[in-house]
């Protein structure tokens, strides 16, 4: 049944089975039950009507109703992502272009300057720039990924390119996330592959575990590499550790990094343990 099938049912079979019931009574029962008997047993036919066939009729207006909330959520996500991702095209994309563009022309006025360092930076920006084009592109066709699957792909990306293996660990079913905490999520696990790759040197491992706790869900991982010297919180020009943060405070969740005895262990956690 539609939405609006639904809506219009448990509005109008109240009445209908009064109508009904009142013209049996008068048609064919009037000889063998009183007007007193019948006045009582009006109220508990819609009683129990309401209680079988319009409390089924609810819960299926229930379903369908969050199912519509679902989608509108999801497609306001996909709409923001793209939103997002013509933004880099249109804006950092294109302005890391000019940057190429322009150090070209500086390398061929001061040849005897060393450029190497600046053009490999420029390069992993565009790079880095041109994934989270691909990454938020992908989340906006007709049929996305689940949730597992994105992980699967950015585990499989990881391993190509860093040749570490990734041990992963999901004990909790992407059901039990919201639309938002799947995403976000997506994002800091994402973020923290990317350091990963930038800052642990000599890694042997990655270690990802998604699990449920009592009141929600843990999210850990955890690399053997040469890691942080300090807290890169306090450093400003850690984006990437202050954006995984600033997700998960948006979640309600709460984020810590450490580094003690070797490795180095990123914690997201929502409710109690």
């Amino acid at each position: 049944m539609s939405y609006k099938s639904i809506r219009w049912s448990i509005l109008l079979l109240p009445t209908i089975v009064i109508g009904l019931w009142e013209y049996i009574r008068h048609d064919f029962l009037l000889s063998h039950i009183s007007m007193e008997m019948g006045n009582w047993l009006s109220p508990l036919i819609v009683l129990f009507v309401t209680l079988t066939v319009s409390r089924l009729l609810f819960a299926r207006y229930e379903q369908l109703k969050k199912r519509l909330e679902n989608e509108l959520a999801e497609k306001a996500v996909l709409q923001e992502r793209e939103r997002i991702a013509r933004e880099l095209h249109d804006g950092i994309a294109q302005t890391l272009f000019l940057c190429s563009v322009q150090l070209d022309l500086l390398e061929k006025q001061q040849p005897n300057l060393e450029w190497s360092p600046i053009r490999n930076n420029l390069h992993q920006i565009h790079n880095y720039v041109r994934h989270s084009i691909a990454t938020l592109k992908e989340g906006t066709q007709l049929i996305p990924m689940t949730w597992s699957q994105q992980i699967d792909e950015l585990v499989s990306e990881f391993e190509k390119k860093m040749g570490i293996p990734v041990s992963v660990q999901l004990k909790i079913h992407e059901d039990s996330f919201t639309l938002k905490e799947q995403t976000e999520l997506i994002a800091i696990i994402q973020e923290a592959f990317t350091n990963v790759y930038k800052h642990a040197g000599q890694a042997t491992y990655v270690f990802l575990h998604i699990r449920p706790t009592t009141h929600g869900w843990r999210l850990e991982i955890e690399d053997d590499g040469q890691g942080y010297q300090t807290d890169p919180l306090e450093h400003a020009d850690r984006f990437g550790c202050k954006m995984m943060r600033d997700r998960a405070e948006e979640l309600g969740a709460t984020f810590s990094i450490t580094h003690e005895m070797g490795k180095t262990k990123v914690w997201v956690e929502k409710g109690v343990s």
